[in-house]
């Protein structure tokens, strides 16, 4: 079973979650276990919209249009936007990348790919 994640802010040298009982509830069934705390800066990535998005739409429009296969088309993105992977990239480093991605497609490929809000995925 995955850990649970706990978010908060830290004020004054303090940690102030915010849900205080559901840490406390979690703390409580660890009681006389050894732990490993791990603290860091919250990160804003892509969310599951958008990775919904970008398989569904994105790579779906491109896949049809090309004849490559899903997985073909996610190589060949990666290859052409120089990107490692897309899953580590934050919420807005991720639009911008399907803005540049959206363009190329229309460019390039004669592609229109819509927005978002503009097709139901």
């Amino acid at each position: 079973m995955r850990a649970p994640i706990f978010y908060g802010k830290v004020i004054e040298h303090k940690i102030a979650l915010d849900n205080v009982a559901r840490w406390r509830a979690y703390l409580a069934s660890m009681e006389g276990k050894r732990i490993e705390l791990v603290l860091r800066e919250k990160r804003d990535i892509r969310s599951l919209n958008q990775n919904a998005y970008y398989h569904t739409v994105v790579i779906g429009y491109i896949s049809e249009g090309t004849g490559h296969t899903p997985e073909e088309t996610h190589e060949i993105i990666k290859q052409h936007f120089r990107i490692e992977s897309t899953a580590r990239l934050k919420t807005q480093e991720f639009e911008a990348l399907m803005s540049r991605i959206r363009s190329w497609a229309e460019d390039f490929l004669g592609i229109t790919i819509p927005l978002p809000n503009q097709v139901d995925y």
